[in-house]
């Protein structure tokens, strides 16, 4: 039972703070590959498979399925952020998915907002990965090229929303397919690992994993952007 003086500090000051600096520290994870490693090997089999799905959805059918996904994705980063806020009185699952469901129940009225904050906190993710792997003397400065992403496609997102949702949607599957799939493999025994003396050796694998998937997701749904796009046009009339 957390003491009177933790319960006030449930999500005090400090524990934003706390929680807004440990996820900035993870923003540019794809340039660390030992917390890149030790990320994917933290997760749960439910995490992982709950990732595996989300992220082929993202890929083959997030144009299509936007509106629902993008709630989904809303959840799931409610579930981050109640679990970020509460290091204080020890992690809480049930405040995280609390969190979770209030941020999915705020995203739906106001879909098109929350479209340009999840494109802008992955241009955000794009950004800040981009400049730690290529320029890794600059790695701490990695938040310049986040907040140069964030704010890139959080305002193309109401210009160019065909292009800036598959993108986005495109990059979000490519990485949490290829995480939640190797969080699959890392929790099979007899590939643990193999898996991470790979991982460890050649470090730019899951980098470049999740770009290949990303690319794949994106032609996949380039074909049949237009066509979809008059389709929830016409749903909005």
């Amino acid at each position: 039972m957390p003491s009177p003086a933790q319960t006030d500090a449930f999500i005090s000051k400090d524990s934003i703070v706390a929680g807004f600096g440990e996820a900035m520290d993870r923003f540019d994870v794809l340039a660390n590959p030992g917390l890149l490693i030790d990320t994917i090997n933290s997760f749960s089999l439910v995490v992982a498979v709950v990732l595996t799905a989300v992220g082929a959805l993202c890929l083959v059918r997030g144009w299509r399925w936007h509106r629902a996904i993008v709630l989904v994705l809303a959840l799931m980063a409610g579930v981050g952020v109640g679990y970020a806020l509460t290091p204080t009185v020890g992690r809480s699952m049930v405040v995280a998915i609390a969190v979770g469901l209030l941020c999915a129940a705020l995203a739906a009225p106001m879909l098109k907002w929350t479209i340009a904050i999840l494109a802008g906190l992955v241009g955000a993710f794009v950004g800040a990965n981009a400049w730690g792997i290529l320029a890794p003397e600059a790695a701490n400065e990695a938040w310049a090229g986040a907040g140069m992403g964030f704010i890139t496609l959080a305002l193309a997102s109401f210009i160019l929303s065909r292009l800036v949702i598959t993108f986005f949607m495109s990059v979000s599957g490519g990485v949490l397919f290829v995480a939640g799939v190797l969080g699959i493999m890392m929790r099979i025994e007899a590939v643990h690992a193999p898996v991470i003396e790979h991982l460890q050796q050649v470090p730019m694998t899951v980098p470049l994993l999740m770009v290949v998937a990303s690319v794949i997701g994106f032609v996949v749904q380039r074909p049949r952007l237009d066509l979809q796009y008059a389709d929830a046009a016409n749903d909005d009339d």
